[in-house]
This record gives structure tokens, C-alpha cells and sequence, in this order.
């Protein structure tokens, strides 16, 4: 694209916004600038000791928590690189303040838009589930020779995957881990998306009815066993999770 051409394409998007859509995207782009030029700065100050703070933060959890293992197994510059990309999502606050697990939550709702949108759901649900199918029958093993059905939970709540889509608010087992709660993720960037005309055919209930439900549906019978679902409750939005061997 030649300058003048370029020039054009700016031209005519300006002219299709609206007074309010400029005012917004100017601030968006000078609050941008002012972050990406803070961030810069800022990183290039934390790369150069990206591995000593990696293996600082590491020895701290280590003391706090009353363990001597080397918890990143000498794996500094790893680590360090994920606290600096920590840091740098929690400087993020335009158009919104990031969160830990935004880029998954986004992730995941264009692939869970696209399913609804082209009347796929049900064939990707299937796909994920049984895409599942080795990792959770193993637990059935499991399961027999402790007699402990809790393993069927962990078995879908312990992975990191799990983990990092709902970190941001956390979430808490009951029942002696037959049980797990935790807040709906998807309402904040739902939200902002719905501003500039995205995600428009989703909503947090949608989600966890015809999305959520039917996937922890579909891994209990890899495990062999029950996973009772909460309904949607839009005033909390707490969703729980607990198993039972079947009847």
C-alpha cells in the first residue's frame, strides 16, 4: 500500500466514525502510547535482569511457604519472562483493566462464537471431549483402586488449562474435593467486546448452558461417573461443579 493509498484508508474510516467513535479512539491511542512507551521502557529495564528476578521471586515462594525444593527447577529466565508478562498485563488499563487470563477468555470466545454461529457447537463440544477421552480414562483406573471419586474432578480442574481460564477471580474446592466453585470468567470481556459489536450472539448464560455444561457432561462419562452443574444464576454467577459415582 503506496502513501496516498493509505492515506485514503484513513480518510474514509474517519469519515464513517461518528464524533463519539473519534473521541473514543483518540483516547484509546494516546492512552496506548503512553502505556507501549511506559511498557518499553519498563521491559527493557526487566530483561536485563529477567532471570535474577525469576530466581528471587521463586526463592521468596520457596521461604514463604515453608519449602526448600527448587520450585522452577533452574528454569530463571523462564520464569522471569512470565512475572515480566504478569507485570506488563497489570499496566494494561485501556480500554479496561487486563486480567491474567484475558488473552484465554478471548481466545476461547472466538472459537466458542464461531461454534454457535455456524451451528457447530455440538460438533466441537464432541470433538473436545473425545479429544479427552485417553486422559481422562486413565482416571478410571484410578478411581477403582482407591475408591475416591474426587480424582474425577481433579482430573478436569487440575490442569493448568482449567486453572488459567478462571485465575483472575479464583475459585474453591468443598466437600473434600468432591466439590468445586468458582465465578463465571467471561462477563468483563464479554462486556467490552459487546461495546464494539463482538461476541453479540454470546452471553455468560449461553455459555454455560449449551458451551460449559454439556463438555463437563461429556468428560463424566469418560470418567464414569456424575458431574452435577449448576444452573446460571445471573445475580452471582457462581458456577459449581460436583461429582458423584453414577446410580
Amino acid at each position: 500500500m503506496n502513501a496516498a493509498s493509505a492515506a485514503e484508508v484513513r480518510q474514509s474510516m474517519t469519515e464513517q466514525m461518528t464524533e463519539q467513535e473519534r473521541a473514543r479512539a483518540d483516547a484509546i491511542m494516546k492512552g496506548w502510547f503512553g502505556f507501549n512507551a511506559y511498557a518499553r521502557s519498563m521491559e527493557d529495564a526487566y530483561n536485563a535482569k529477567c532471570a535474577e528476578i525469576g530466581r528471587a521471586v521463586a526463592d521468596l515462594i520457596a521461604e514463604k511457604i515453608g519449602v526448600e525444593d527448587n520450585l522452577i527447577e533452574d528454569r530463571d529466565a523462564e520464569f522471569g519472562r512470565i512475572i515480566g508478562n504478569t507485570i506488563r498485563t497489570y499496566q494494561m488499563k485501556m480500554p479496561y483493566y487486563h486480567q491474567g487470563n484475558d488473552s484465554l477468555i478471548k481466545e476461547q470466545l472466538k472459537w466458542i462464537e464461531y461454534a454457535f454461529a455456524t451451528d457447530s457447537a455440538a460438533q466441537m463440544i464432541h470433538h473436545d471431549v473425545h479429544s479427552m477421552r485417553e486422559i481422562l480414562g486413565e482416571r478410571v483406573y484410578w478411581i477403582e483402586q482407591t475408591g475416591d471419586y474426587s480424582l474425577a474432578l481433579d482430573a478436569v480442574t487440575t490442569p493448568t488449562c482449567w486453572r488459567d481460564l478462571v485465575v483472575a477471580e479464583g475459585f474453591q474446592w468443598h466437600d473434600e474435593g468432591h466439590r468445586v466453585s468458582y465465578l463465571s470468567p467471561y462477563k468483563r470481556v464479554l462486556e467490552k467486546g459487546w461495546k464494539r459489536n463482538i461476541w453479540t450472539n454470546l452471553t455468560e448464560q449461553k455459555i454455560h448452558e449449551e458451551w460449559t455444561t454439556p463438555r463437563f457432561h461429556g468428560y463424566a462419562e469418560h470418567l464414569q461417573v456424575k458431574f452435577d452443574v449448576s444452573p446460571w444464576n445471573e445475580e452471582t454467577r457462581m458456577i459449581e461443579v460436583s461429582v458423584s459415582p453414577l446410580d
